[in-house]
């Protein structure tokens, strides 16, 4: 949160696997009930409707704004964001995003879903909120994640972020992305997921629980037999080649360019990718995207200030 003037910006990194503000993430599962659930966690009562978040994750959608469960999972970071500062009621900035290659097809369209019901009256884990977007601004996805590196970008240097669902990769040179360099690949760490389901049951005909997968991925290691981590590491190591390979074809060169890797798929890459330690950057912040929209949004507004001067 960063305020502006009488109202404060808000962040919110909308992606397939988790939602991120600038302060936390939280899974994108949501679970609506017509009335309060039994049990404690992320409640949002809006309207006549109550909706657990935070539990699974959403599938892969090429588009957000079709689905009104992005608009209820981005109140709850809002409001999850607002209670750190203490702000229940007034005028907020919305900041958010696209993948950087889908922006100029999608940043109108983005906007638009958010400003058409821009009254927000709710109650969050037991919190009452009244508040009213008044504007509404959409950045590239990769470009906002490395904004604290851009000073150190001179000459070519490749970024990939690797949410849940796709894999964004953008080339910037000299602290400008180049547009027709960006591209976007369904090469989210759910693709990993979904590999490993896969090889489990062709060679143990079991279904395994994504959490179990997921454990794996934060730390390097399951509550498993090493047979099943054996194969949570082999396919870590495909999944890797694939990311690199995806890299490849955008043209990147290791010995001439630095790479920026962020977002969830971070742990992975880091673990199980090979590369040259000292040509390979990892930002582990995975609110880094959302900080970075934050700063871009009050560039914009002090901006428009300034022309309307």
């Amino acid at each position: 949160m960063i305020p502006y003037n009488n109202s404060i910006i808000v962040p919110v990194d909308t992606g397939y696997g988790n939602i991120k503000n600038s302060l936390h993430s939280f899974p994108t599962g949501i679970s609506a009930y017509k009335t309060k659930p039994t049990f404690e966690g992320k409640i949002l009562h809006i309207e006549d409707m109550y909706y657990r978040i935070g539990e699974g994750h959403k599938e892969y959608i090429p588009d957000k704004t079709v689905d009104e469960e992005f608009r209820l999972l981005t109140i709850a970071a809002i409001c999850d964001e607002c209670r750190n500062c203490g702000f229940y009621e007034g005028n907020i900035y919305l900041a958010v995003g696209c993948p950087t290659a889908m922006l100029t097809a999608q940043r109108e369209s983005t906007r638009e879903y958010f400003m058409s019901s821009p009254h927000i009256d709710c109650e969050c884990n037991n919190v009452q909120y009244h508040l009213t977007i008044v504007g509404c601004f959409v950045y590239p996805q990769g470009y906002a994640a490395v904004t604290e590196h851009l000073h150190n970008m001179t000459g070519v240097n490749m970024v990939v972020d690797i949410g849940n669902g796709t894999a964004n990769i953008l080339q910037i040179n000299n602290k400008k992305p180049i547009e027709e360099k960006c591209v976007t690949e369904k090469l989210g760490v759910n693709q990993y997921m979904i590999a490993v389901q896969k090889s489990v049951m062709a060679q143990y005909g079991k279904k395994i629980d994504p959490e179990v997968v997921e454990l794996f991925i934060r730390t390097g290691d399951a509550n498993a037999p090493d047979n099943y981590k054996n194969i949570f590491t082999e396919e870590a190591e495909k999944y890797c080649r694939k990311i690199f390979d995806a890299l490849y074809r955008c043209e990147y060169d290791p010995d001439f360019m630095k790479l920026y890797v962020c977002g969830g798929g971070v742990k992975l890459i880091r673990r199980f990718g090979k590369y040259n330690s000292d040509r390979v950057i990892f930002i582990d912040d995975i609110c880094a995207t959302a900080k970075g929209y934050q700063q871009f949004a009050l560039k914009t507004l002090k901006s428009l200030e300034k022309r309307s001067e």
